[in-house]
């Protein structure tokens, strides 16, 4: 068991997320970084889907009620466990009435705390995941308070003495171009990938708002007949700033559509926080299947390695 003792700006339960449920209007949520949940998972001997806590933004702090074996990946928070610093990438053993802090980032925007056996929770259409604006999933659809106790399955797993770091993530953002015109001039799609684009403070998990001093280069009057969007489009209001739709996006959408960012990216859009700067490259499809398979191949070689050792032991 785990006692909220202070939830910070958002403390929720995450999986990697709802699918096949597009169709009647549901969100797909999950992990915004879904590549930390997995090494988290993983770095406690979970599945990669066990639901974990996604702590946004840090200032969050957590007293552990009972033995438990933890793990924490993505954003570097300055965790503390009893004072004791607690680095991202490694597991470790709580004992009763030990109480983990989280600090903040300046670079990364959520951290995922895993633990061994993972968070015992109902499931609603097949997640555990937290849909704050559907009120959907883990703990009633709600982000976690203060009080509030959160119960882990029992687990006989221990630290295991290694740890695992994320993919290296840098360079443009890659998405494939939107076939449908949608009206938008070619000079309007040049901008887009010229555009330094920073994030703007309003964005959220439903996606990033983007800025740049020249987007009224981007400016238009045009809208289009509804149409189905997914995390990872991007979608162009008249105003000349993109949305970079994220895990709890909408499922339609009346805005011009840019293009769609691959899933191998969309990761690191999970933890741009505001003010962070994008560039956005156009790839093919062929480019786009062989980054994502490069970036799978990464995380395979990694589970494939943290097997080999646990079998050692």
């Amino acid at each position: 068991m785990i006692e909220v003792i202070k939830s910070g700006p958002q403390l929720s339960i995450q999986d990697l997320g709802r699918f096949n449920y597009r169709h009647l209007g549901v969100s797909q949520a999950g992990a915004a970084d879904s590549d930390a949940l997995r090494i988290a998972n993983r770095l406690v001997g979970n599945p990669d889907n066990t639901p974990a806590l996604e702590v946004t933004l840090g200032m969050a702090q957590l007293k552990f009620c009972s033995s438990q074996c933890f793990s924490l990946s993505g954003a570097d928070m300055s965790a503390n466990l009893n004072g004791a610093r607690v680095d991202p990438g490694w597991s470790y053993q709580a004992q009763p009435g030990d109480i983990l802090t989280f600090a903040s980032s300046a670079l990364n925007l959520r951290c995922y705390l895993a633990f061994a056996g993972g968070i015992a929770a109902t499931a609603e259409l097949g997640s555990y995941s937290t849909d704050i604006m559907a009120g959907l999933g883990a703990n009633h659809g709600r982000a976690l308070s203060a009080g509030e106790r959160i119960a882990i399955h029992p687990s006989s797993f221990h630290p295991q003495g290694f740890g695992a770091r994320l993919p290296t993530r840098q360079g443009p953002i890659h998405f494939i171009p939107e076939q449908r015109d949608h009206g938008l001039t070619a000079s309007i799609r040049s901008a887009f990938t010229e555009g330094r684009w920073q994030v703007a403070p309003q964005s959220n998990r439903m996606g990033l708002r983007l800025h740049w001093p020249q987007h009224e280069r981007l400016r238009h009057y045009l809208g289009i007949a509804s149409t189905a969007v997914s995390p990872g489009t991007i979608q162009l209001p008249g105003n000349g700033e993109p949305i970079v739709l994220l895990n709890d996006c909408q499922t339609t959408g009346g805005y011009p559509i840019l293009g769609h960012v691959i899933s191998a990216d969309l990761p690191r859009l999970g933890q741009a926080r505001a003010g962070a700067e994008l560039q956005f490259e156009p790839v093919s499809l062929a480019q786009a299947e062989a980054i994502n398979a490069a970036h799978q191949h990464e995380l395979n070689r990694l589970e494939i390695a943290m097997r080999g050792r646990q079998h050692a032991r």
